[in-house]
């Protein structure tokens, strides 16, 4: 009998961020995809390009779907909404992790908070949440790949993973454990999200999909009470 989990398909929870609005954070799901289309629109040129390795103009249908049909196991993605004065959705932000194919117990993480929502503690609720679904899931370790050439990054870098790098294309990786003390008191990694999240630091996600575990979408973990 498997144990309890916080982050299930049906997880939400209303929060108030920084500025005094009212959003909740919940599990992304398909019918999200025009949301996450829209939110795409608000992320300014040098977003999109720190995300997507490119000036691109737009998510395609299919990329919309890998993005939005996940599996809650090898795929898992959180994101915040809030809500507009006719009581529609707006995203204001997305984190997820792939599991490694030859390693199910590492993966890649990512986080994305639109333009205009950003300095409201968004990076911190999407990184907390995401570190504990990944462990719920049996996650060790969590990958990142940044963009080189920037010595804010290379110097937390140094402070996040002592040990160098690897060099996978354009990209650097490293890798930061989700289970040390210096984690528990989200000390490692909490500053590099938030950097990220402002747009100050550059932080890519997956770019190795042949490492990651098989598409999934129709998938869904099994949720068993305490």
């Amino acid at each position: 009998m498997g144990s309890y989990r916080r982050f299930h398909p049906g997880f939400r929870e209303r929060v108030m961020l920084e500025d005094g609005t009212w959003a909740e954070v919940r599990m992304v799901r398909r019918e999200d995809a025009q949301l996450l289309r829209e939110g795409f629109s608000r992320l300014s040129p040098r977003a999109r390009y720190q995300r997507f390795l490119s000036a691109k103009p737009r998510l395609t249908d299919e990329e919309l779907r890998y993005l939005t049909e996940v599996d809650g196991e090898s795929h898992v993605a959180l994101g915040v909404v809030t809500w507009d004065d006719l009581g529609r959705e707006v995203g204001l932000g997305v984190a997820r992790f792939f599991r490694l194919a030859d390693m199910p117990e590492v993966a890649e993480a990512a986080i994305t908070v639109v333009d205009d929502a950003q300095g409201k503690g968004i990076g911190r609720l999407l990184m907390d949440g995401l570190v504990q679904a990944a462990r719920e899931r049996g996650v060790e370790r969590f990958e990142f790949r940044v963009l080189p050439g920037n010595q804010p990054m290379n110097r937390l870098i140094q402070a996040l993973a002592p040990s160098e790098p690897r060099h996978e294309g354009e990209a650097l990786c490293f890798s930061v454990p989700l289970h040390t003390s210096a984690f528990e008191g989200s000390e490692l990694i909490r500053p590099l999200l938030s950097l990220a999240a402002q747009g100050a630091l550059t932080l890519v996600g997956p770019t190795c999909r042949a490492r990651l575990l098989p598409y999934t979408p129709l998938a869904r973990p099994e949720v068993h009470a305490p």
